[in-house]
């Protein structure tokens, strides 16, 4: 959820983990009390592509969209940002880590969402009728 927030502050959107955590709980954003639903920020003018393998973190990068890696042997989760070889540049929002391997990736646990665009004006409307 922390790296979804920069993802959307990335975007132009003000949204912070506390901010996105509360508009999560009154929107369906949780499965099973804690689980993320990575579909419900589409609404912000993100549209979830689904899970790709560790081959195909790269070329999203490279198509601009946004990708959050699965690390620590699937316990924890950063926003990609960028890559030199086989490290993946990340925004880690519970360590100090800048930059993982391919290898320290969960394979196939990658979430990957495209960039949609969506007037201020809509954006904010949506909000509203929350």
């Amino acid at each position: 959820m922390s790296s979804a927030a920069m993802a959307l502050t990335g975007t132009g959107q003000n949204h912070n983990p506390s901010t996105l955590n509360k508009w999560l709980i009154s929107n369906g954003g949780y499965a099973s009390g804690n689980l993320f639903v990575w579909a419900s920020i589409n609404k912000f003018g993100l549209t979830f592509q689904g899970f790709v393998s560790n081959s195909n973190i790269k070329a999203n990068l490279d198509k601009n969209n946004i990708v959050i890696l699965n690390v620590h042997n699937g316990g924890h989760w950063v926003l990609a940002t960028g890559y030199s070889g086989d490290s993946i540049r990340v925004n880690d929002p519970g360590y100090a880590t800048t930059s993982y391997s391919l290898g320290e990736i969960v394979n196939g646990n990658t979430g990957v969402y495209s960039v949609t665009k969506m007037p201020l004006f809509m954006h904010n409307w949506l909000l509203s009728i929350d």
